[in-house]
């Protein structure tokens, strides 16, 4: 045999080794590193893969850590539920602003994990950060006769008084959310992500927790829903490049889907639930050909302006069935208009 293909032929033998008895030298990312197992309950009812047991899913499958791939085809296998590798940790330069997102969004720029990693390791590492750094970055304010009051980062509208004298961290303001609405938790609503606290219409929301976008480029985007339940799903959002629709134009919808693959949908229609999102722009004042829908949040901008103005979000709601495990919730373009950009900024399951 020709000695250069010996040589080849022994190459490729020594690299199979490799890849088989050393699988890190070859990893690219969080995915194939190996940091992983299967956990599952004693029962056997529920597993997933994760660094580590967590809850009632405390009996490992594998001996020792394996990588990503090796976890989901053993839960393929297995007959359960893979999960999607599609989300990373996204925190502002000081960490002291985190949110699970699929991609960076505005001033959370900076990835906590190498690689894409599933919902649950990265709800995982939301839980460990604010348990270890609970950043002071907090205050409640509420009006002056404290009948409204909200967690956030600085006074809105008419709550403007403090209730703290200076800034303390997430849970102090919930312990004392909870005891002004004279119980120990509030028991009424789940908010996604972690964000800047706002309550509209008394529903409770974490703003930017969660960034979802649809586009010419992308028409669908989604979140998971984790198995949750809820007899209602509440949502920020709103349009931009959206100047020149006139009202009562479909300009997309949300779908909230159940696991058992039915769903529940609500349309978003220009100037009846959603709207551009500096309608007050002066800028643009002569280009608008759509109503302005009542804000359900605001804050001051200045962005392609000479002047300030407020910025929008604005209220969309999906009713749903509690006794039904919800999988995700999806926002679907249905424009043909080239510039149209819709977003979802928050999410609050009622339970």
């Amino acid at each position: 045999m020709n000695i250069n293909i010996k040589i080849q032929l022994l190459s490729a033998a020594v690299l199979c080794l490799a890849a088989i008895f050393i699988p890190n030298a070859f990893a690219q990312g969080t995915d194939e590193m190996n940091v992983w197992n299967v956990y599952c309950t004693g029962d056997g009812s529920r597993c997933a893969a994760a660094e580590q047991a967590s809850g009632d899913l405390m009996f490992n499958v594998f001996p020792g850590k394996v990588n990503w791939s090796m976890t989901q085809n053993w839960l393929m296998a297995n007959g359960y539920p893979i999960q999607p590798s599609v989300w990373n940790v996204y925190c502002n330069g000081d960490s002291s602003e985190c949110a699970i997102s699929k991609e960076a969004t505005g001033v959370l720029m900076f990835p906590q994990f190498t690689g894409r990693v599933p919902w649950d390791v990265a709800q995982a590492w939301i839980a460990s950060w604010k348990e270890k750094n609970k950043p002071k970055v907090w205050n409640v304010y509420c009006n002056g006769d404290s009948t409204e009051c909200a967690i956030s980062k600085q006074a809105t509208g008419t709550l403007m008084f403090p209730q703290f004298t200076g800034l303390v961290d997430w849970d102090t303001a919930q312990n004392w959310m909870a005891t002004w609405r004279g119980t120990k938790t509030s028991g009424q609503s789940t908010a996604l992500g972690s964000g800047t606290a706002h309550t509209y219409n008394g529903i409770d929301f974490q703003v930017e927790g969660v960034a979802l976008k649809a586009n010419a480029g992308q028409t669908v985007d989604s979140i998971s829903l984790q198995g949750m339940s809820a007899r209602a799903v509440d949502i920020l959002e709103f349009a931009g490049w959206s100047t020149e629709l006139s009202d009562n134009t479909l300009v997309g919808h949300i779908n909230v889907w159940y696991e058992d693959g039915t769903l529940e949908t609500a349309d978003l229609i220009m100037g009846v639930n959603i709207a551009e999102w500096a309608y007050d722009r002066p800028e643009n004042q002569l280009q608008l050909r759509h109503s302005k829908v009542a804000p359900a949040y605001s804050w001051p901008s200045t962005a392609s302006s000479a002047s300030g103005y407020e910025g929008h979000y604005f209220y969309a709601k999906v009713d749903t069935d509690p006794s039904k495990p919800l999988d995700r919730l999806e926002l679907v373009r249905d424009s043909d208009d080239p510039q149209l950009q819709i977003e979802i900024r928050a999410i609050t399951l009622e339970e």
